[in-house]
């Protein structure tokens, strides 16, 4: 028996791409490289920013703290005797520090810097410390020994605090507090109720309240060059490093003050 002929269809021959569809492929597949790099590259500078922001923040409470609880602790005293007597004059016997007349509390050799005494307590349970983390012994005979003086300063771009006392002896070691300062300035708000810097203060009994101004930057680099400006004085300073940078403004009022000063 005679069946019909099969047909059978010739196999068709595979068709490689083209050079213009491998062009396309490859444009594509480039886009997609960039666009995963360049979003790589945004989020790292984020995050870096992001971290160096912190780290102001960081470096900002800090600051503020330790500053304020030390200028807290100015004319501070127990004693109910007068300011006369609980804090004479000081001759400035030691070369670093400067003269105090009688009552006077505060004192600054230049923009940069602040000084401020306060006593030792007499009292029990009463316990006072230092800007360098150490305990202000108590007195028991209430003498000149028992004054503490103590500054606070900018050495290069660091925050720095050093007691010393009116006995003449021997200082403690000066104490790191904020790295990363690029200016600092003291303002005081005297009895004219006029903030005045350093050079201006025509009466240091007069003090009421202390201001401090920093620029704070951050320890690390954002990533990326900008440029930040600060209003600093009667001037403008710039920066352009990619460091964050952050102005701090604190205003103290000084607490242990006699009524008539106040």
């Amino acid at each position: 028996m005679t069946g019909s002929p099969t047909i059978r269809a010739l196999p068709r021959a595979q068709a490689g791409i083209s050079l213009i569809e491998l062009m396309v492929a490859m444009v594509i597949g480039l886009m997609l490289v960039l666009m995963v790099t360049s979003y790589l590259i945004s989020s790292r500078q984020s995050y870096q920013t992001s971290m160096a922001n912190v780290d102001v923040q960081d470096a900002r409470r800090f600051a503020l703290s330790v500053v304020q609880q030390q200028l807290w602790m100015t004319g501070y005293s127990d004693s109910w005797e007068d300011f006369d007597v609980t804090f004479p004059a000081y001759d400035g016997s030691h070369s670093e520090v400067p003269n105090f007349a009688t009552a006077q509390l505060v004192a600054s050799t230049e923009d940069g810097d602040v000084w401020v005494r306060y006593r030792a307590p007499e009292l029990t349970n009463q316990p006072l410390t230092h800007c360098d983390g150490t305990n202000f012994a108590r007195s028991a005979t209430g003498d000149d020994d028992s004054i503490a003086m103590t500054r606070l300063y900018l050495d290069g771009h660091t925050l720095r605090c050093k007691v010393y006392f009116s006995d003449g002896g021997d200082p403690h070691n000066s104490l790191p507090l904020l790295n990363d300062v690029d200016a600092l300035q003291w303002r005081y708000l005297d009895d004219s109720d006029q903030w005045q810097v350093q050079s201006s203060v025509k009466d240091w009994h007069s003090i009421k309240a202390i201001q401090m101004q920093l620029i704070l930057a951050s320890s690390e680099s954002t990533g990326s060059r900008f440029e930040q400006q600060f209003t600093w004085g009667d001037a403008t300073v710039s920066f352009d490093d990619g460091k964050a940078r952050s102005l701090v403004s604190l205003t103290t009022a000084l607490r242990n003050l006699p009524e008539a000063a106040q």
